[in-house]
């Protein structure tokens, strides 16, 4: 079986798969009776079953260094309030996720612009959108000269599943950061200068907790004297936590939502997303990609040897050959998805094997119309090929 790695015929029939799949790629199609499955599956990743079904975030406990304050409804004073109980446990640092892009009065702003200006470790909210040189910017009102801030919008993905940050954007000319890259920033300076030099426009969010997994305190309960020492040396997140699952207020999709296809209700509040971007950038626990050349690489080897295999089959057992190819195919699809998805979860490695199935899938029909044409080519121009000289059994 392993020589017909080796005849040239297995070699140019994996080629003509990476053709017809080149052709394929300039192929408009349109099929209406998929657009309710398309609706379903078009914000599904296989990598999200990595925390959904295998478990990638489970048992990692409580996060020891981040702390979560839940602001709830309140307006611009009590933010003010809370925001001063907090400094008084001297944090590490601040990050306000709260959107305040216009005055309010100075009744409400004045004690809030004081706390902010007697803090220099407090990180506010910006917020970014558009795409390349079309970006529209809206600076936090309190934002003003020394103050540090951040977009904490998710650029790109408002409405979908949270996947990705991007941590940095440009916009007149200047690099805004993101808020949870400001907040790690000043939480630990290495740490953040690892998160530059990887020179990422996106990195993939290496989601390692739960909402449940964060220490929670209500910024009311710091008004009676409780939870303060906790907020020590901690890097601490103000913003709006939901207490029950149909308040959406502030909520979105993510790749550790139990119900991976076809979504109804976002799992989990911005804040928590942040926390998560916070502790993947302080851990540098960053997703590593395999480069785009060494998936296609992959998908080329591998493509190569199942076509020696589907060749031998199809000449030596041919009346064999369709049970055994499709059962090979399904068998290779699962194994490589699996493989990914061991890979992604335990190695933090994305392979993207998206080519390696669809080479896998078109090469025993490419075999059909391979054989055809290498037996033309054997009447027409002497061409010498195995199909010419073996016999189907």
């Amino acid at each position: 079986m392993l020589k017909y790695l080796f005849y040239k015929d297995t070699f140019f029939a994996t080629i003509a798969v990476f053709v017809v799949l080149g052709l394929l790629a300039f192929v408009p199609l349109n099929f209406h009776i998929l657009d309710p499955f398309q609706m379903a599956m078009r914000d599904f990743s296989f990598n999200d079953l990595a925390w959904s079904e295998m478990g990638k975030a489970k048992n990692a406990g409580v996060d020891k260094d981040i702390v979560i304050v839940n602001i709830g409804n309140a307006d611009r004073s009590e933010i003010a309030a809370i925001l001063s109980r907090v400094s008084e446990a001297k944090p590490k640092v601040i990050g306000v996720d709260v959107l305040l892009e216009s005055p309010r009065g100075p009744g409400y702003d004045s004690l809030l612009q004081n706390v902010i200006k007697a803090n220099k470790n407090i990180v506010l909210a910006n917020r970014i959108s558009g795409e390349h040189n079309e970006t529209d910017y809206k600076a936090n009102y309190f934002a003003k000269d020394g103050t540090t801030a951040g977009f904490a919008n998710f650029v790109g993905e408002e409405y979908g599943v949270m996947r990705h940050f991007v941590p940095a954007r440009e916009h007149d000319g200047h690099e805004l950061n993101a808020f949870a890259a400001e907040v790690a920033k000043l939480a630990n300076a290495k740490s953040f200068d690892k998160l530059k030099n990887r020179h990422k426009k996106a990195e993939v969010i290496n989601y390692s907790r739960y909402a449940d997994d964060f220490l929670v305190i209500e910024g009311t309960d710091l008004f009676n004297g409780g939870h303060v020492s906790v907020l020590q040396n901690k890097v601490v997140l103000l913003g709006y936590v939901s207490h029950n699952t149909t308040d959406i207020l502030d909520k979105h999709y993510t790749p550790m939502n139990n119900i991976t296809t076809g979504r109804s209700i976002p799992d989990m509040n911005g804040v928590f997303i942040h926390a998560n971007i916070v502790r993947m950038i302080l851990d540098g626990n960053y997703i590593s990609h395999l480069p785009a050349w060494l998936n296609w690489l992959l998908a080329f080897v591998l493509g190569w040897l199942h076509m020696a295999i589907f060749i031998y089959f199809y000449i030596h057992k041919h009346i064999w050959f369709h049970l055994a190819a499709k059962a090979a195919q399904l068998v290779l699809a699962v194994f490589f998805i699996y493989a990914g998805l061991l890979l992604f979860s335990k190695a933090n490695l994305q392979i993207n094997m998206t080519p390696t199935l669809a080479v896998v899938l078109l090469a025993v029909d490419v075999l059909y119309f391979y054989e055809a044409f290498v037996v033309w080519l054997q009447t027409k121009k002497k061409y010498k090929s195995i199909f010419y000289h073996e016999t189907h059994h």
